[in-house]
């Protein structure tokens, strides 16, 4: 059967495992309308589930498509050092271990709970609203990233009618159904049920490809294996610059791409740990568990599959630089590998669905129906993470918005039906989003690892230094947008010379950041990555991105810690009992009556501090959370070893 008999460039016997895979999540999803009684159960999940239902739900929430896809998209691009767009979250990993227990004692139903008990009604109202975006933004680069898989999956562009086979529309829409259907039905309860099906089809979908792909490039370069292939390179990029985990100098003066220095790594690192812990699905992860060992194994352990998922990912996109750019390779003609290499735009385009082309081409020489287990391995992981990023937007607006200013007092079953439709509408949003995206590696770079950071130093700071104030957090949140908008790269580099320029009405979003990269820029080129042309004369230059982020960063703590020293300090009673909350381990089988409140059958509070300073709030480690954490460091060491191993075999 050819492509053109396939029905969207699919074979019959993956629509048939498609359509299995449908019927088991809306089953799914309609047992889970059963569970649902009350807003704590459409949020929380009811608090009800075991260690590796977590453990699914944090690698389900937090993997989806659009990261697959970046990370193959990157190494494709970049080599090894692609795999940097995933692992800036590895060295942070360890700490989930440490951070996981105050989310479960917080006895909260959302993030913004968390900023009420700890600061004030404004900040939970201001945390609800930058929450809100994220998850419309995570649904969007989510069902984005998905969207150009598919269509790479399906055959891409059809080279008769320049039309894609499938549409991303069409796969956007499909999905999107699905995910709103049962996620509305069952809420998080939902969601954590069917993340654990979707957890082991992610797992699939990440390692399914990779032998295939490995062993088709060893053919392509007529080598014994596809490592070999790897170190054996192409005449145009060698096999160090695609097996080294930073860029070489050869690759940065062809490309004009930024070094991944240590300096690089460190900052991505640290504004990685600083953003996650708001990421608006983090209370969920954290908190849905039976006590908090359950949300403190699935966060951490959860999260390492996802890093060995992102060592497939990217030899899996290597092995794609092998296939689809050796020279007389029979998977792109002469023509278009030609019109690839000439035109970076195209091969940005082209990378985005490498890693779909590539099963398209080669799974179909397998079996009939892989394509088809790939395609709904890939909906899993991008479902999996749209739901619960559905519910606890909505949740964010039911709870801390609708039922606080607009309509506080009604039934439970009232703001239940708020919440469900609040979910349309952050879904609705989202797909008015992903219509600005460009591709893959912006939605990760400029949204994802950015956005979380404008409250993240008033979590961290919140649970460690009593001095830090309301008024605090929000000026360290308009500093960390402000210092990250003025250091965007989005807007062409230009060197003004007065604010008298005449074009300034007419381009004034432009124009800041452009002024003010042209200011760092004069204090030290070091800070820019600049373009030059021949004859050395700067024609355009970004911020590099551990400056941006070290910038950003050091202005919005600076601003907070300023302000918070001379703005008012909360009460010491509303302090007393949030630390309170947080040093009060959890029970099992609880009941709370209101969100960020102690039973009254608690446990003993934990005591002992770190430091003995008045106004600091570290606590003294226990056993178990020191265990855990060194045993998180030795996972961080085998997952390095793991890559450097596989980059050194021949």
């Amino acid at each position: 059967m050819t492509l053109a008999d396939n029905l969207l460039g699919l074979h019959p016997a993956d629509w048939a495992v498609l359509a299995g895979y449908f019927v088991v999540i809306l089953l799914i999803g309609l047992w889970s309308l059963r569970k649902v009684k009350d807003m704590s159960d459409f949020f929380m999940g009811g608090r009800r589930f075991g260690k590796v239902f977590m453990m699914f739900f944090a690698f389900g929430s937090g993997t989806s498509s659009e990261q697959a896809v970046s990370v193959a998209a990157g190494s494709f691009r970049f080599g090894l050092a692609g795999i940097w767009y995933q692992f800036l979250w590895l060295w942070a990993t360890p700490f989930y271990w440490i951070v996981a227990p105050v989310f479960r004692r917080m006895r909260a139903l959302t993030t913004s709970d968390f900023f009420e008990a700890r600061y004030s009604t404004s900040t939970a109202t201001l945390y609800s609203l930058i929450g809100i975006v994220m998850a419309i933004v995570f649904i969007a680069g989510g069902l984005y990233g998905a969207g150009e898989m598919i269509e790479g999956l399906a055959g891409g562009v059809d080279p008769a009618t320049g039309k894609p086979y499938f549409p991303s529309s069409y796969a956007i829409a499909g999905m999107t159904v699905l995910f709103v259907a049962y996620g509305m039905a069952g809420g998080l309860n939902a969601a954590i049920v069917t993340d654990f099906l979707q957890g082991v089809l992610t797992i699939v979908f990440s390692f399914l490809l990779l032998p295939f792909a490995l062993n088709v490039a060893a053919t392509v370069a007529g080598t014994d294996n596809g490592f070999a292939a790897l170190a054996q390179g192409l005449p145009t990029r060698s096999g160090d610059e695609i097996l080294s985990m930073t860029l070489t100098e050869d690759f940065l003066k062809r490309t004009g791409a930024e070094p991944i220095t240590l300096f690089y790594v460190v900052m991505l690192s640290i504004g990685g740990l600083i953003g996650i812990v708001v990421q608006p699905h983090i209370m969920g992860v954290c908190g849905a568990g039976k006590t908090e060992f359950e949300g403190r194994f699935g966060f951490t352990f959860g999260n390492f599959i996802k890093r060995f998922c992102t060592i497939a990912w990217t030899f899996t996109g290597l092995a794609c630089i092998i296939i689809y750019l050796s020279p007389g390779t029979s998977y792109l003609s002469p023509e278009r590998l030609a019109e690839l290499q000439s035109n970076p735009d195209l091969m940005k385009s082209f990378a985005n669905q490498v890693f779909g082309l590539a099963a398209h081409d080669i799974l179909p020489t397998i079996a009939n129906g892989l394509v088809g287990l790939l395609m709904a391995s890939l909906l899993a992981a991008v479902m999996s993470t749209c739901d619960a990023q559905m519910v606890v937007g909505s949740g964010l607006f039911t709870e801390n918005v609708y039922k606080r200013f607009i309509s506080p007092g009604k039934s439970p079953e009232h703001y239940l039906m708020v919440g469900r439709l609040a979910s349309l509408g952050i879904v609705g949003l989202a797909l008015v989003m992903l219509t600005q995206f460009d591709n893959v590696i912006q939605v990760l770079t400029t949204y994802i690892q950015a956005i979380p950071t404008f409250m993240g130093l008033a979590f961290w700071l919140g649970i460690t230094w009593r001095g830090y104030t309301p008024a605090g957090v929000w000026a360290s949140t308009l500093g960390t947008a402000a210092a990250w908008y003025l250091t965007q790269t989005h807007t062409p580099f230009e060197l003004i010379a007065s604010l008298g320029d005449s074009d300034f009405l007419q381009r004034n979003i432009d124009y800041l950041p452009g002024l003010f990269r042209g200011w760092l820029y004069g204090i030290s080129p070091d800070i820019m990555v600049a373009k030059l042309d021949d004859a050395g004369t700067l024609i355009s230059a970004k911020t590099s991105v551990p400056w941006q982020i070290l910038i950003y960063l050091t202005t919005g703590a600076a601003s907070g810690i300023l302000v918070s020293l001379l703005s008012r300090r909360t009460d010491t009673s509303k302090l007393d009992h949030f630390f309170k909350l947080i040093r009060t381990p959890v029970r099992p089988g609880e009941v709370v009556t209101a969100p960020c409140t102690l039973p009254e059958d608690h446990l003993p509070t934990e005591e002992g501090k770190l430091l003995p300073i008045a106004d600091l709030e570290i606590p003294s480690p226990s056993k178990i959370g020191i265990i855990g954490f060194v045993l998180a460091w030795c996972m961080v060491g085998v997952i390095i070893w793991l890559t450097t191993f596989l980059a050194g075999l021949r």
